[in-house]
Formats: C-alpha cells, structure tokens, sequence
C-alpha cells in the first residue's frame, strides 16, 4: 500500500482514491472510499488499453463475469464504468495479503489452515461454476487471505463454459506453474480445469513449492501435461486431497463440492473463523486493515488541518470509539461483512444501522438491493411479490440481464452498479437438509430413456433399515459376508464383524489391523487383513481370536490386499527395499506385487514393469490370472502361478478407465467404449460406443454386464456373451468411481454427492426404484455398498453402517 502519486486520478464515479494497493498488467489497483464511507479496491485499466475497442469489449464481458459471481469467497463487485473514458471495476477491499505475498514473508502454512484455504477457495469455484463461468487462472497471487477466509479474485481472463471468450483468442492465458494439462496442450478446458489449479496451488501453500517444476517453458509445460507431481514435502493428509485434484484425466479429478467437504467435512464456515490463520498473518491483517484507515482519515483531513498520529488518543475527537484505533469512517470490507452478519439492516438511504444505532454514524456498506447498473442517484427499489429480478428464487434466465446494448448507448460513460451477491451460506442449507435423518422416502421424479419409451416414474418409498451401526468411521472399503456376517475396517485399525441379524453391536472387534483401503478378505480359514509393514494378519472369523501373524521382514512394505485365490493364497501390492546397509537405511524402492502362499508363508516376489508404475491398480484375480489396467492404458494380464508372466496386453487408449470385471471368460474394460476381451488370448470378443460422454463403472452378475453413462447419468445393461444391449436406465448424477454392486434382482449405486445416498434399480426392467440417503455429507467418505445372494444389503457411510433387504 502506497500513497498516491501525482498522476493518479482523486475521483473515480462516486469513488475518492485514497492510497495504491498496486498494479498489474491491465492496470493499477487503488485503496478508495465511496461517499457512505465504504472502503473498496477500485482497478482502473490502463490508457493505452482504454483505447483498444476490442479490449473494451473483453473489460465488459470481465465486468459481466465478476458482477455474476456470488459466494462469500470471492470479492464482490460492486460498481464498475467499461464505457467511462476511463474504465475501471470496483470491489469489496480485502485487508489481507495474497497467498503468493505470505508464503514468500512467513513460509509455508500449517496442515489445518491449508485444509480450510482448501475448502474455501473450492466455495469460491463452486459459485464460479455455477454460473457457468471457468476462471482459468487460479494462482496464489488471486487469493486474498482474509481474516474469516479466502477470496478468490481476477477473473479477467475467465471463459464460460460454452465457448464464449472473455479474453483474446490464440494466446496461452494462465500461469505456467498453476496451469491444467488441457491448458498446457491448448484444449478446451472446463471446470474440472479450476480443480487440478487449485491442486497446485494448495501444494503451494503446504510447502512452499509448485508440484510441477522446469527451466524452461517447454518443459515446464510437458510436466504439467505428462509428468507426476512431486508431492513429496506435503504433509499427510493433504497429499491424497490434493492427489485427487491434480489427475491428469479431468473426468478422474475431485469435485469442488467433495474437496470442500474433504477438507472441512462439517463445513467451510466451521474453520473459516476468527484464528484460521497463523498469528503473524493475523497481525499483518490487522495492521493492513489499521493502514487503510489511517490513510482514508489522512485524506479527509482538511487543508492546512494538522495531521494526527498513530494511537487512539491522536486520533480527532469524532473518530474516537471506546479506546479503539479503529474509526467509524473508512471502514473496511472486514468490518462491513461483520456488520452484515450481526443482523444490520438497510436504511432508505442506502445506510446500515442496527436498530436503534445513531443516524450519525457512517454506514458500513453501500446498498444491497440495487439492481444492476441502477445509477447512484437513483432511491433503492423497494422488492415486492411481483419484482421478478428481486427474487432470488427466480431463475436468471427470467431476471433483466446485466447489461443491454441499449443501456450502454444511453448511459456511456455512467458507471454503473452491481447488486451485492448473497451471503446466505450455501452448507447452512445443506445443514437444514441433512436434519431429516433416513429420508428414504425422497421422491424424485426422473425420465427413463428405456427401449419401452416408458415417461416419468415416481420413486417408492426405500426400505427401513433392519439394524444401524454407529461407531468409528469407516475406512473407504465395502463389507465382506461371511456366514451370516459382516465384516468391516474401521479407525484408528479395527476389523468388526456385525452379525446379519442384529449388526447395532459388534459380534467382536480385532484391533490392530492397518488403515489399508482396501476389505478383508476371507480365505484359508481366517479373515485376512494387512498389519503393519509388511505383515499380514489371521483372524478366526467366528469369534475374532488370532490365528497367525506372518511378517516378512524390514526389506519389504505391504500397502493394499488385492485379493484371494486357490483358498490359500493372496496377493498383495507393495513395495521391495533395497539397502545398502542396516545404517544407510533405504536406498532404493521397486513396486512390487507379492503372492502369498498361506500354507507355506511364503511371498512371491513379482515386480512390477515401468508401464505399471504409478498408477492404481484395482485388479480382478482369479485362480490363474492377474487382470488390470497398466500405467500406459492397456488391459494387461499376468499369470498367478509363474512368478506374474505376462500373458497378454490389449491397446485401449487414454481413455480407459481403471477398474474392470471378469465373468466367465470374457474381461470387461470401460472408456468411451464397453469392450469385451477373451481372458485366455486377449482377442477382442465385442465392443459397445457410448452415445454421448464415457461408461465410467462396471458391474457384473448372471450373464449381463451393467455399466454407468456419464452423458445422460443412468445405467446400462448389456447381453455378456454378445454385446446386446438390454435396456437404460436414466437416472439423476451418479458418484462413478465405485463398482456397481449387483444384487440378485436389482443394482446399486452411490449418487453424486454423499447426502443423496444411493440408488436401487430393477435388474431385469432396468427400472429406477427407490432412493435410500442419510442426508449426511460426509466429504471424500463415499458410500461402500455390499449385497449377497441371501438377500442382504450393507451400506456403510462414514460411521454408520445401514442394514437393509436386498431387493
């Protein structure tokens, strides 16, 4: 913050310029105060700039954008001038420093304040969506650190979704550092965009460091579009957050709604408060907000008036409240947005009181209700039952737009005013929602694209939970049956079996089990689950007493049970360390899939070759095949019983996802087609294209194979043996990174977000049947669904486990 020179303008619309906050490459940013005393940041673009009509063009569409944008993590416009001789833009004034301004003075920021930056700048991208706009340059120099959360800022090179350009055409808009891979290789970029952005800025914020990094563009530009981030000085747990935004597949990355709740799964508002940040930064805030009313009051100051001093007993007689050196003039946006938040209310001249408060007393912000580009002279409408535009309920198709050919003839230079953005919190909502407990009875119409051409179908009621275990939360891995039982894993290592009757109190508890995600797997007389190391554990699964502990040592890592074959064996993903000696400790490690002979205790050590690096394996195991996808999108298979040779490898390409299923001998793969391969020899059998969009998830059972659409949201089934397809199932948006669970007569599938629970369809009419939801969200916690042949359901969701008649 500097004072104003010379050559800076002291007026801009209804705005008196106070001090310099800094300038960029379309202009120069001010300190300013309007005439009821509200303390803003006003961008004025430069001169050169001024003259370019098509840059003109490009500031208007910016102004539309900002002005569009709502949320309480974004700096709201509030009056902007495109048409004035000189444009300018003004928003809230935030008293904080950029994210990229306090790394650089205090270093790297702890693990809890990352998680609740992380949960409001994906606020912030969630209203962007919303309105169909991308901001496409999310860098840690457009985040303000405020004292009650992030801003998100700039959107001068935001684009709609649609195509519309709100900047030049032919350039590469962005920062290297921060970019997405689809900027990187000049594609389209969407929403999903903003997300693997944000990755790299929380990456940033944790440690200091960019997780894609080179000397040259070039090269800086292939890491980002090819190469694995380097995450490896950012503190659990926001690795994996942060890994899950940063896939280089846009339709893999995290949503901004489950980031939000990943990061603060009881709601951004609940750790962005007062102390979110460190101390230093605290105090910088304070001192920031202290400096720009120091300088609103040196420049009201009269002429020839001797100045004050810093202390609240130099301060003139008028600007003194209760000892504080904070005045009642100048207020800045900090304090207006408090001044909300306790209940103020808008007088009729556009002044907030709060009740009974004094009329003298200078306003904290402008008036809210003003629709946009009302000129200033103009009274405040009053909203009525009949004001459309005043309605929030309204759909903006159906409210006056923001600006009209014929306003910008007729106004031209007029600044012009947009209407503060709503500060009801969007969680407070969901709050509400979440109060009704098993709302399995939701009905929700939705239009089934079947052969039949059936029209819309209500939903039934869904059935009532038999039993409700609540407990520990659950790690992310669906039941397994055993005898009447079921078995899952729980924090901080626990493995609990519920008993199918009366699942509301353990049959037994295990403890001491790792946190692997991945379920027990029941074989060779035991319930088997990973310890740590590299151990595995035997648990008789009657009565939950210990059968056997084998550990092989320091020189090995187990870090996922992949599955049982041949009743004795499993097979297990990991890592072999190599050292040079017991002091130099670990010199190099090689991923490594180990097979397991439990009657022997011995481990087969198969390592993994370069195209399997890095990537998640989810393979389906059968008693001579290993079967999954490779790092370089093939669907490959290794044999279980010749130290993992490689059978097979059959080319899909990019977009192949990772999970796949295996019913009789055919191997079922998913992208933008459904292939079916021949277990034995890799050949291709038959393949089914998506219309629209990508199959996203696979299920199987009987003799047909169900797969989810992305584009319409539904459900496919399609003949095994040949390809036929049998019917679809449209259904509303579907959570397609966890297997369909098949049933006996019907399917189920998690929705889109946590607190719309899952879905059940009729198997055989391909016909949506009931919703069944806790109306809990519960962040990156997905629902784990599980049914058997018996006819039992298990539904496990964060810390609750829902026992319910399979259909």
């Amino acid at each position: 913050m500097k004072p104003l020179r010379p050559e800076d303008p002291e007026q801009l619309g209804p705005y008196r310029l106070v001090a310099r906050l800094g300038s960029g490459g379309m202009g120069r940013v001010y300190l300013a105060t309007s005439a009821a005393g509200r303390t803003v940041a006003v961008k004025v673009i430069r001169p050169e700039m001024a003259e370019d009509k098509n840059f003109r063009i490009r500031f208007r569409r910016e102004v539309a954008a900002a002005a569009a944008v709502g949320g309480v993590y974004t700096a709201p416009v509030l009056d902007a001038a495109p048409d004035a001789e000189t444009p300018w833009l003004a928003t809230a004034y935030i008293p904080g420093p950029t994210l990229a301004e306090a790394i650089a003075e205090h270093g790297p920021l702890p693990v809890d304040t990352v998680l609740a930056l992380g949960a409001g700048i994906a606020e912030a991208l969630i209203a962007v969506h919303a309105e169909g706009l991308v901001h496409r340059d999310l860098k840690p120099s457009n985040v303000l650190l405020a004292a009650d959360g992030p801003r998100v800022i700039d959107f001068g090179i935001v684009r709609a979704r649609d195509g519309y350009e709100l900047t030049g055409a032919g350039g590469l808009f962005g920062s290297l550092e921060y970019m997405c891979p689809e900027q990187a290789t000049g594609e389209q970029m969407g929403p999903e965009g903003d997300v693997f952005c944000l990755g790299s800025v929380l990456a940033f914020a944790a440690c200091g460091r960019t997780p894609f990094s080179g000397a040259a563009a070039a090269t800086l530009l292939y890491q980002v579009a090819h190469g694995s981030p380097d995450l490896s000085r950012v503190p659990e747990p926001l690795d994996k957050i942060i890994s899950l935004c940063l896939a280089k597949d846009p339709a893999l990355r995290i949503d901004p709604e489950r980031l939000s709740a990943a990061c603060a799964p009881n709601g951004a508002e609940q750790v962005l408060t007062e102390g979110w940040l460190p101390a230093p930064l605290t105090e910088l805030i304070a001192a920031r907000r202290a400096a720009a009313t120091d300088l609103d009051l040196l420049a009201r100051t009269p002429a020839g008036a001797e100045p004050w001093t810093d202390g609240p007993d130099s301060l003139p007689p008028a600007t003194r409240s209760r000892g504080s050196a904070y005045a009642t003039v100048g207020r800045p946006a900090y304090d207006d947005a408090l001044a909300e938040r306790s209940g103020s209310t808008v007088c009729p001249n556009g002044e907030r009181g709060t009740g009974g408060g004094a009329r003298g007393a200078v306003p904290a912000t402008e008036p809210a209700d003003q629709e946009p580009f009302s000129v200033p002279e103009e009274p405040v409408p009053d909203r009525s039952a009949t004001d459309a535009s005043a309605d929030p309920a309204t759909p903006a198709s159906a409210r006056p737009p923001y600006a009209s050919a014929a306003a910008s003839q007729t106004r031209g230079s007029a600044h012009r005013r947009a209407s503060a953005p709503s500060r009801v919190s969007r969680r407070a909502v969901l709050a509400a929602a979440a109060g009704t407990a098993l709302a399995g009875s939701v009905a929700v119409a939705v239009t089934r694209r079947a052969t039949g051409g059936q029209g819309a179908r209500r939903l039934v009621a869904a059935p009532e939970p038999s039993w409700i275990y609540r407990g520990d939360p659950l790690l992310q891995a669906p039941a397994v049956f055993n005898e009447g039982t079921a078995l899952v894993k729980t924090r901080p290592g626990n493995m609990v079996c519920l008993d199918l009757t009366n699942g509301s109190q353990p049959k037994w508890v295990y403890q001491g089990i790792s946190l692997s995600p991945t379920p027990v797997m029941v074989t060779y007389g035991a319930a088997v689950a990973l310890g740590t190391g590299a151990t595995l554990i035997g648990v008789d699964p009657a009565d939950g007493t210990e059968q056997f502990t084998l550990d092989f040592g320091d020189d090995y890592r187990f870090d996922q049970l992949l599955g049982s074959y041949d009743g004795y064996a499993v097979s297990v993903l990991g890592a072999r360390l190599q050292r040079q000696s017991a002091e130099e400790g670990v010199a190099t490690t090689t991923s490594a899939v180990f097979g397991v002979d439990l009657r022997l205790r011995q481990a087969v050590v198969i390592p993994i070759d370069p195209e399997d690096v890095g990537i998640d394996l989810k393979p389906v195991i059968t008693s001579s095949y290993f079967v999954y996808t490779d790092g370089l999108r093939n669907v490959s298979v290794r044999g279980t019983r010749d130290g993992g040779r490689l059978k097979w490898r059959h080319p899909v390409g990019y977009d192949l996802r990772p999970g796949l299923a295996v019913l009789g001998q055919n191997v079922f793969a998913i992208g933008s087609e459904l292939i079916a391969l021949d277990l034995l020899t890799g050949k291709l059998r038959w393949r089914a294209k998506a219309e629209h969009g990508q199959f996203a998830s696979l299920g199987v059972g009987g003799n047909t194979v169900y797969v989810t659409g992305t584009n319409p949201s539904g459900v496919y089934a399609f003949n095994a043996a040949t390809g036929t397809r049998r019917w679809f199932c449209e259904t509303p948006r579907l959570n397609v990174d966890t297997p369909i669970a098949v049933g006996a007569r019907a399917l189920y599938i998690p929705a889109l977000e946590n607190k719309n629970g899952f879905y059940a369809i009729d198997s055989t009419a391909g016909r949506l049947l009931w919703n069944f939801t806790d109306g809990r969200e519960a962040g990156v916690n997905n629902w784990q669904l599980s049914c058997d042949g018996a006819g039992h359901l298990v539904a496990q969701h964060y810390d609750r486990v829902y026992a319910l008649p399979a259909v």
